[in-house]
């Protein structure tokens, strides 16, 4: 009878007793009043061994070979191991080999092409021994799980950085770095970082994913170092380490944050050499204060400290050069030289002294200038590397001397010598520049000016010519319209207030405008022997008197020469044209009519 149920039963070999001989099994079971046996099956156990299918501990891909931590059965016994791998979408390739009894792992190398992508599958079966087991064949366990082998990591990650610091003694750092190619990252990549941003404390490691390529951490003004491993199936990059530089050195103590709430303290102190930190020279103490160690320093050495707390974070809460015991400098300025001569001035230019001889923090420098019988001095500022000395003589030999001075006094004197230019030679510094800048404010103008007459064409708009209306002339059907040169003669039409004079010796042929009008036409005499009189101008009263040196000469108008009788007003023209003659009458202001 079968229900079609069905169930399992580990039962350790052991229990069993003899495993080597054959021995019957079979299940029984009993339901109230009824027994039920199942089938027998006589089989030698010790024959009939499946394992459990491998499974790969650990492999390693260096140089086209892959090594492979297997883990060992519970027997510990030899087993012979089936492998086949492939390329993606090849054919599979296969081989086999053994293991040897009590390792702690069973190991193999697979050999395989270096930069290319694999899949690999394994299963194993029991390594038969006894005589009575020629005829069996034992079992094959399942195949492992289908494994992709990614490509080992030649490069280590590329960091970058990005500082943010702020004022109470702490920076932001954020890290990015590029994530590894396609073939490397088959099957996962973690990120193994290690951080020291503690100086009296061990350095802190972190483990990210390979989802996270970037991570941001809080810094204190002390340098920090970061180092970066990237890890993947099959091996691990070469560390990529940086080192966070500390903040910038202050010239001065400064203090960012009370140290009265801090949970921890670490105070670190090292020697300076031109404003670097030596390396074997930091010391570090989460006991000791500052004034135990400023007896502890070498003598006329320049140290600084950093006094680092933890409240809620790490952060910087002081920063201070300091001399346990100050000197006078043991060298003078170096590299002292005079630039930009001229006759009333000179420039000294000079080397810092290097920290190392100053033996003590520089107040100032002091400069003497002799010549002329007299000496002069100057005090400069400590960071200053020039210095420009005015109202000199020209054409005189003077000597600058520098050195610099501590609270303990000053060192030993760098001299130069120099002479000044005579007068005449050349221009001084001062007319130079007002001669530079007068050149170029002329420049100046002068593109200015052209850049408005540029401009202004652009946006005014071009003025257009006067046009001259179109006057209405009535022209004779049997006027000859060929061709003929016109000759053109100005003459003055002057309106006539007293008619005293009488009309009646008018010619015929002559219109009778001239009644109303007296018009005289002046013209320049050709010849002093020419025929007629000058015209009497005295009874005339016009706007234009003519000179006198004119001939008068009675103008004939054509026939059909009229005036309108339309009012005229002041300025008003009425023109008129007559075989190949153009009259325009203008009345002026006084009333006189110009022709």
């Amino acid at each position: 009878m079968n229900t079609g149920n069905q169930s399992k039963k580990f039962i350790p070999l052991e229990e069993l007793g003899v495993i080597s001989s054959k021995t019957d099994i079979w299940v029984q079971t009993q339901v109230r009043n009824l027994t039920c046996n199942s089938s027998k099956i006589s089989v030698i156990l010790n024959c009939s061994v499946k394992y459990s299918k491998p499974n790969i501990a650990s492999m390693e891909r260096s140089a086209g070979n892959l090594f492979l931590s297997l883990d060992e059965p519970k027997d510990n016994k030899s087993v012979i191991y089936e492998i086949r791998w492939r390329e993606r979408g090849s054919e599979w390739q296969n081989a086999t080999f053994e293991t040897k009894e009590n390792t702690y792992k069973d190991l193999y190398t697979l050999h395989l092409h270096n930069r290319t992508v694999y899949q690999i599958q394994l299963r194993r079966q029991a390594k038969l021994h006894s005589l009575q087991c020629n005829d069996s064949h034992s079992l094959w366990s399942d195949w492992s799980a289908l494994t992709d082998i990614p490509l080992e990591i030649h490069i280590p990650p590329v960091l970058h950085l990005d500082e943010k610091v702020w004022s109470n003694g702490t920076r932001d750092i954020k890290i990015t770095w590029a994530a590894t190619s396609a073939e490397e990252t088959i099957g996962g990549v973690t990120y193994n970082m290690n951080l020291s941003v503690w100086s009296c404390g061990k350095p802190k490691r972190i483990q990210l994913s390979t989802l996270n390529q970037t991570f941001d951490i809080s810094v204190t003004y002390s340098n920090a170092s970061i180092s970066i491993i990237a890890t993947n199936k099959v091996g691990r990059s070469a560390p990529k380490k940086i080192i966070i530089p500390p903040v910038k050195h202050r010239n001065e103590c400064v203090t960012f944050t009370n140290i009265t709430k801090a949970k921890k303290r670490c105070l670190e102190w090292y020697k300076m050499e031109d404003g670097e930190i030596l390396p074997n020279s930091v010391k570090k103490s989460k006991d000791k204060l500052i004034k135990h160690i400023k007896n502890e320093v070498q003598k006329f050495v320049r140290h600084y400290y950093i006094l680092h707390i933890f409240s809620k974070q790490h952060q910087t809460a002081e920063m201070c050069p300091f001399y346990s015991i100050e000197g006078a400098p043991i060298k003078g300025p170096g590299g002292v030289n005079t630039t930009d001569l001229t006759h009333e001035s000179v420039v000294l230019n000079w080397r810092h002294i290097p920290m190392a001889e100053q033996r003590g923090f520089l107040k100032h420098y002091i400069i003497w200038i002799s010549g002329h019988g007299k000496t002069k001095l100057h005090k400069v500022p400590a960071d200053k590397t020039s210095f420009l000395i005015k109202n000199l003589h020209p054409g005189t030999s003077y000597t600058i001397s520098i050195a610099g001075k501590t609270i303990a006094g000053k060192g030993p004197n760098t001299t130069v010598n120099t002479e000044t230019h005579s007068k005449e030679k050349g221009l001084s510094w001062q007319d130079q520049t007002i001669l530079s800048v007068c050149v170029v404010a002329f420049l100046c103008t002068f593109i200015c000016s052209f850049a408005a007459r540029r401009f202004k064409r652009k946006l005014c708009p071009v003025v257009p010519s006067p046009v001259v209306d179109a006057a209405e002339f009535i022209y004779p059907q049997d006027q000859d319209l060929s061709q003929i040169t016109e000759e053109v003669h100005e003459f003055v039409l002057l309106l006539r207030q007293e008619l005293n004079k009488s009309t009646e010796n008018v010619a015929p042929g002559q219109s009778t405008i001239l009644q109303n009008f007296g018009l005289v036409v002046f013209e320049e005499e050709e010849e002093e022997g020419e025929e007629g009189e000058v015209t009497d101008l005295s009874f005339m009263k016009s706007c234009f008197y003519p000179n006198p040196s004119y001939r008068g000469k009675t103008l004939q108008l054509p026939e059909n020469f009229h005036l309108t009788d339309s009012p005229i007003k002041d300025n008003d023209t009425e023109s008129t044209y007559r075989n190949g003659l153009f009259f325009e009458t203008k009345v002026q202001e006084c009333d006189k009519t110009s022709l």
